[in-house]
């Protein structure tokens, strides 16, 4: 099993945003500051996090121009890290405009996509490469990856977000996004005095532009919602992922999870029934409590679903 490109006891480089018209990373207002994380090393060698708080790892999402950069290094980061160096660090195929902006980039995938489950980064990097030919199936599975991964962003997404868009409101208001997040703040300890208005107000811009570029939201001033449609194979999919979390819940009906499907409460039941009849997932409803399983392992569910759909 190849290792992933992070160690024990490191200091990783993100980024903070500004109000001036710096670049010194490589993205616009932007600047360099430190975390520390602690990793624990499997027997295999891979590593896992054991703790996730709350960042700004949205911020730096939402600046990075072209997501096929990320769609392209993810597996790469995943698989041979060393490659992925090679073609980032080395010789620079991305353009990024300095050594330390290209560093900085393979950090913000390590701490934003790189989950805590070996299990799920396997599965992202095989899947990612399946859908090379599909932006709108990599977008999607890239906001699943980054929600999994990321307090905040999964916050925002199950309570502002896809709760506005299975009420099938029209728009997503920016102050909206302003008013959870000083919400979030005045009622969490760790999180009081340590973002300003600035702040609070590039994370909640730089997630509805992070919604823009995965093709979830559209427009300029005034952010609408894009209709998802998500695809029997790619639900099955979703499954298989959610499968693979330790904190999922028995009943999938009161799983957090849930409303990621883009599917409601009430319709989620005969659109799990139908690809259950397709034999790509197992489900058990008694009326109250539905328990889903997935059929395929993560070396056969590409086959299992895709070259048999």
């Amino acid at each position: 099993m190849p290792k992933k490109a992070l160690h024990h006891n490191i200091i990783i480089p993100f980024l903070i945003f500004n109000n001036n018209n710096s670049s010194f990373c490589g993205f616009p207002q932007c600047n360099l500051g430190y975390f520390f994380i602690h990793l624990h090393s499997s027997a295999q060698g891979t590593f896992k996090r054991i703790l996730m708080q709350y960042n700004t790892d949205i911020n730096i999402i939402g600046s990075i121009p072209d997501y096929h950069l990320i769609y392209r290094s993810l597996p790469l980061l995943i698989n041979n890290p060393a490659e992925l160096e090679n073609i980032l660090v080395t010789n620079n195929e991305f353009d990024f405009r300095t050594e330390k902006s290209r560093k900085r980039f393979l950090s913000l995938l390590n701490s934003a996509f790189v989950s805590k489950s070996e299990a799920i980064d396997e599965l992202a990097s095989s899947l990612m490469l399946s859908f090379k030919n599909d932006e709108n199936a990599q977008a999607l599975l890239l906001f699943w990856l980054f929600s999994i991964n990321n307090k905040l962003f999964f916050e925002l997404n199950r309570d502002i977000f896809l709760k506005y868009y299975l009420q099938g409101r029209a728009e997503l208001p920016k102050e909206a996004v302003v008013a959870y997040i000083k919400d979030l703040i005045s009622t969490n300890e760790d999180l009081k005095g340590k973002w300003s208005e600035i702040t609070i107000e590039t994370i909640a811009s730089k997630y509805l532009t992070v919604l823009k570029k995965l093709k979830l939201v559209e427009g300029t001033k005034k952010k609408k919602f894009t209709l998802v449609r998500v695809s029997d194979e790619l639900l099955a999919v979703f499954v298989h992922i959610i499968s693979l979390l330790d904190n999922k819940k028995a009943n999938f009906l009161e799983d957090d999870f849930l409303s990621f499907t883009f599917i409601s409460k009430e319709n989620i039941l005969a659109r799990l029934k139908q690809i259950g009849k397709k034999e790509w997932i197992k489900l058990n409803f008694n009326g109250v409590s539905l328990q889903v399983e997935p059929v395929f392992n993560n070396n056969n569910i590409i086959d299992g679903i895709f070259r048999r759909a």
